[in-house]
């Protein structure tokens, strides 16, 4: 059962002859130049491959661009010909090779143009020029010449020629930096560790840079800072940021070290509040301007960098390996540093949304999918930090730590299917979780419970109704709590109907609660007595 569910996880789209065959990349070096003015940049991009057969590399690009110079291994030339390459109208470059599968090729792609999306030039109110390199789930293909999808991780080397009067921050850590002619400079940044695409970045403009104090060092010290417009630096401190630290180091314990070499949490233009890139995190400028950037969103920023960031999912389908753990380690955040309480009421405000939203109506795991901005929805978000409580109360802290610490030493600068995680949380917990896998991933919905009590001498009958829409099935639910005015008593949920039977009761219940430490994701619609 658990093998036939694990390949059922992983599902078509990740499953194919071709995801098995691409060309894997192994390292980026890229070189951008942004002009004075205008959105006009000139790039080369030079890649290192492991083939996976002998066809074709290709690459998208915005067919804005004009590609210049193709180079394979260094050469335009080769014994057999002068090598070519093509330019799809529609976006993208085709480079042929002389290789089979397993041998590694090198590809140097030089090309110019307006940018339209992606990275996005711009100027503010007060004339300050920035460049914010804003890239999910697949807008590098605007920039970038390189693979879109969130499996294909790679080391970077960034090299970013901007005005002189910007300060840039990428990627990685900053080697040296050029002073050139015409006051311009030339930022350097290298990442040894294989980030996934849509996560290589770089920002440039009017910033400063606040260092905090080193994070994480009870099991590698991190260099941490907050990068941000000069008006914005004081209130960035003392308020969202003041525990940024405190988080890496609540993180580092409980999963693993940082992954990588420093944290940087920077002020930017991005069409989301916040962007998770490797070692750089953009937030919204405007949540600045209006003060409304909360301590909420940069512990779930700070969670992708373990959860998305290292550890990526092969596939967008599998989105919620990466929002849903973020969700949730935001909520274990707050509850660590403001109390149970704290985290009790996030989990509820997570619940609420699940049941208010349109998206309930479909699996976590919707293969039919293909609007990749639709995945960012309450199943990869808020259902998905469900799974994981649930999962976590199913088979105790124990066991789901260590599943956890296991998930991000194993799959640590790679990628993975679901069907990875429910093995390796299967292995921690010695049991068969196939069952709460199917039923978590790949069930729509939730249960909706009705109750009915009746009470014959001392002993309490107790039947509970699964009502929830008949589309989504029934759901299992091992060692339900149910409180009978503070008395616990548990209940194997399964099927439409359940009912048990507790004795010593002597008198009518005054308060009857379902899941009272709220350990499921489950709505109770009614507790009434049999007959009334």
């Amino acid at each position: 059962m658990l093998l036939l569910l694990l390949c059922a996880l992983q599902g078509a789209p990740a499953a194919g002859p071709d995801f098995a065959a691409r060309h894997v990349p192994l390292h980026h070096d890229i070189t951008v130049s942004v002009g004075d003015t205008g959105t006009h940049v000139l790039g080369v991009v030079a890649t290192t491959w492991r083939l996976g057969s002998a066809q074709p590399v290709e690459v998208p690009l915005d067919s804005a661009f004009r590609v210049v110079r193709v180079l394979t291994d260094g050469e335009g030339d080769t014994r057999m010909g002068r090598i070519t390459f093509a330019v799809n109208p529609g976006g993208g470059v085709y480079i042929p090779h002389h290789k089979r599968a397993g041998d590694t090729l090198h590809t140097t792609i030089r090309y110019h143009g307006a940018v339209t999306d992606g990275l996005i030039i711009q100027t503010d109110s007060s004339g300050r020029r920035m460049v914010f390199g804003d890239n999910w789930p697949d807008r590098e293909r605007h920039w970038l010449p390189i693979p879109l999808g969130p499996e294909d991780k790679a080391t970077v080397g960034l090299h970013l020629e901007v005005p002189g009067d910007l300060a840039v921050i990428g990627n990685g850590v900053l080697t040296r930096i050029d002073t050139l002619a015409r006051g311009r400079r030339t930022w350097h940044f290298h990442l040894g560790q294989r980030i996934p695409p849509y996560g290589i970045v770089f920002g440039a403009g009017p910033l400063t840079l606040a260092p905090l104090a080193p994070a994480g060092c009870a099991v590698k010290c991190v260099p941490l800072a907050v990068m941000s417009f000069p008006e914005d630096s004081a209130w960035a401190v003392q308020g969202p940021f003041r525990r940024a630290g405190d988080m890496l180091d609540f993180f580092s314990q409980l999963v693993g070290p940082f992954p990588y070499d420093r944290l940087t949490h920077v002020q930017s233009s991005t069409r989301f509040g916040g962007m998770e890139n490797p070692t750089a995190i953009f937030y919204d400028t405007r949540a600045y301007a209006t003060r409304r950037l909360n301590e909420g969103t940069v512990a779930h920023e700070t969670a992708h960098q373990w959860f998305g960031d290292a550890v990526t999912e092969a596939e967008w389908h599998h989105l919620w390996l990466s929002e849903g753990f973020a969700s949730y380690y935001a909520a274990l955040w707050i509850g660590h540093a403001d109390g149970d309480s704290a985290f009790r009421a996030s989990m509820q405000r997570q619940a609420l949304s699940v049941f208010d939203s349109p998206a309930s109506g479909r699996p976590i795991l919707d293969f039919a999918a293909t609007d990749l901005m639709g995945m960012l929805n309450t199943n990869n978000y808020e259902k998905g930090a469900w799974v994981l409580h649930s999962l976590r109360g199913l088979i105790g802290d124990s066991a789901y730590q260590q599943g956890i610490r296991s998930w991000f030493t194993t799959y640590r600068d790679s990628s993975a299917l679901s069907s990875d995680f429910a093995a390796i949380m299967g292995r921690a917990a010695g049991q068969d979780l196939g069952w709460y896998f199917h039923q978590a991933l790949e069930q729509a919905g939730f249960p909706e419970l009705e109750v009915r009590w009746g009470r014959r001498g001392s002993r309490l009958e107790l039947t509970i109704r699964q009502v929830q829409s008949a589309a989504w099935g029934s759901y299992r639910i091992p060692n339900l709590a149910v409180a009978i005015d503070g008395r616990r008593v548990s209940v194997n949920l399964a099927g439409p109907e359940t009912r048990l039977i507790v004795p010593g009761v002597l008198r009518d219940p005054a308060r009857l609660v379902v899941d009272p430490d709220g350990w499921w994701l489950l709505r109770t619609r009614s507790v009434e007595k049999s007959g009334s």
